[in-house]
């Protein structure tokens, strides 16, 4: 008989957690769209966007967190280009 893992029933995290999160994405986003190869900038933009959309959109549990974390990276994002 096969034994199943034990998992722990925690709650998805809240949306602290994805702004603590956001903040360096929005670091990343913005270093390497400004330092890096266009490509290399579209490519990570394009896996931000995807995980993003799958917990806005497929995990309803997950959406305070995406939403932080969407949220938290397009303002340091939109700070440092008005800065910069």
């Amino acid at each position: 008989m096969l034994e199943r893992p034990v998992v722990p029933d925690r709650p998805p995290p809240g949306p602290v957690p994805g702004a603590v999160l956001g903040v360096p994405a929005g670091l990343l986003l913005t270093a390497v769209w400004r330092y890096g190869a266009a490509d290399l900038a579209l490519a990570v933009s394009a896996v931000f966007a995807g995980l993003v959309a799958v917990l806005l959109a497929g995990a309803p549990g997950w959406r305070p967190f995406g939403t932080a974390l969407l949220a938290a990276a397009g303002v340091v994002v939109g700070v440092l280009v008005v800065l910069g």
